[in-house]
């Protein structure tokens, strides 16, 4: 069990190593060369030990009447039998280390347990060194083709700057960037292993939904669709959905683009910045955009793991007002709307219902200052007429008092949900009704009730309050 745990510690260093290293081939050659090498340590070290442990205890059986530790160091008689403990373990390691490499050794078998245990551990070093050093000298040449090709492609970037004369502090920006942005370790996606697509259909949307069924599953409206159609899950995740990355620096949309996809952060960070002054129509289907850009400057907004963004363009055809910046290699899952909204177009009454839903965020839209994100479910719910929204809180109110009828959804949902008690459920599905609260999933993916407040302000023309 120790010698596990030397061996765990040692695979985190190579993994930490991995996670900082900006040059990532050289780091995993080094963690490789370090366990071969502490492998190799501590095969010769058992070995000494089995090569030890004749030495001193088989002498009552040896067919010479001697050992390896009768063996005389100096010219006057001294035995390596005489000598400390340290000096002997030394000696045997050293031993056992000769026998898989090519160096000298005057320790020699003194029988013929001896002779026999040498000639297992030559046979023993003969493929365990072959086999320790091929593997070293794969990954070497895996990096050297690596670096080779980083080489010619800066070689041929060099080239392409000379012959277009591009200035030198430019140009040695573009080298820099380039350089930098080659070293980065970036996470796989699914276009990087086209062998996914030989898989059988049904595997294929199984894996999918795998990946991604937690991310539809852990957005409110979703969840609610998701509820209504056991197999909506499954060819929304295999249709519509995609890995992305994007490195430092990155942009993820900018202003005056038209939004396309939804986008949901895996890992890393982003920051958002509005740049242009927007007017939205009330008809979801249409929108105004004012090219005038903001004078003041606006505060920017960290988006961090977990969040969304462009849900908009799910709801109307948008054109971005911000800047969506990767601060770090972002891993996102992007939501392809035209694909998703094919998906959808066989479920007619999720479109239906699903319009008033569209017609109230497009509404509170107009006034939010970070529009390209989200809006909050809780908000788009509070803005729609009770019996509308009725339609999406009381299936999700459902699917937290006993066991789901949809398996797909009860399978794929990222947590476990938190049951309600009938006495709590009538008593909220009540407040529901009344208009007095909405219920959301929250960021733990478990209900989350919001309650609504109304507040009347009065003050006359000088904005001196009257009523509040």
């Amino acid at each position: 069990s120790r010698i596990a745990r030397m061996m765990m510690v040692f695979n985190r260093l190579q993994a930490r190593f991995q996670t900082w290293a900006s040059d990532s081939n050289r780091f995993t050659l080094l963690g490789l060369a370090s366990r071969l090498i502490f492998v190799l340590f501590l095969m010769n070290h058992w070995i000494s030990c089995v090569w030890y442990g004749i030495g001193s205890s088989l002498l009552d059986f040896s067919d010479t009447g001697k050992t390896w530790l009768d063996m005389e160091i100096t010219s006057k008689g001294f035995r390596y039998r005489d000598a400390g403990e340290e000096f002997q373990y030394l000696t045997a390691l050293h031993w056992a280390i000769t026998q898989m490499t090519p160096g000298s050794m005057s320790v020699v078998p003194q029988n013929s347990f001896e002779r026999g245990w040498t000639i297992v551990c030559l046979v023993i070093g003969l493929f365990a060194s072959s086999l320790l050093i091929s593997q070293l000298s794969a990954k070497m040449v895996r990096v050297q083709t690596v670096n080779k090709d980083k080489l010619q492609q800066m070689e041929m970037l060099a080239h392409f700057l000379t012959r277009h004369h591009v200035p030198l502090p430019l140009a040695e920006r573009v080298r820099c960037q380039v350089r930098e942005r080659s070293m980065m370790k970036m996470p796989l996606t699914i276009d990087d292993l086209p062998s996914l697509s030989q898989l059988p259909l049904a595997l294929r949307q199984e894996l999918w939904c795998s990946i991604f069924g937690n991310v539809l599953l852990s957005h409110t409206v979703f969840y609610t669709w998701c509820l209504s159609d056991d197999h909506l899950l499954h060819a929304l995740s295999f249709r519509a959905l995609e890995l992305e990355v994007f490195k430092r620096n990155d942009d993820v949309f900018a202003p005056m683009h038209e939004a396309k996809k939804t986008y949901y952060v895996r890992s890393g960070r982003l920051q958002y910045a509005r740049e242009v002054e927007t007017h939205v129509n009330i008809n979801p289907d249409e929108q105004v955009l004012e090219s005038r850009s903001f004078q003041e400057d606006k505060p920017k907004i960290l988006v961090k793991s977990k969040d969304w963004a462009s849900v908009i363009a799910i709801w109307c055809a948008w054109s971005y007002v911000g800047r969506l910046l990767a601060l770090d290699v972002v891993d996102l899952v992007s939501i392809d709307v035209e694909r998703f909204l094919e998906a959808l177009a066989s479920h007619p009454w999720i479109m239906s219902f699903s319009r008033d839903y569209a017609l109230a965020y497009s509404l509170l839209a107009e006034h939010n200052d970070h529009v390209d994100l989200d809006v909050a479910t809780s908000q788009v719910f509070g803005a729609m007429p009770i019996e509308n929204r009725l339609q999406f809180q009381i299936p999700l109110l459902k699917s937290f008092c006993g066991k789901l009828d949809n398996r797909a959804v009860e399978q794929y949902f990222p947590v476990r949900r938190n049951r309600l008690s009938e006495s709590s459920w009538e008593q909220l599905e009540e407040e529901l009704r009344k208009g007095k609260c909405v219920i959301t999933l929250g960021d733990d993916c478990q209900l989350q009730r919001t309650v609504v407040l109304c507040a009347l302000e009065i003050s006359n023309t000088d904005d001196q309050l009257l009523v509040l």
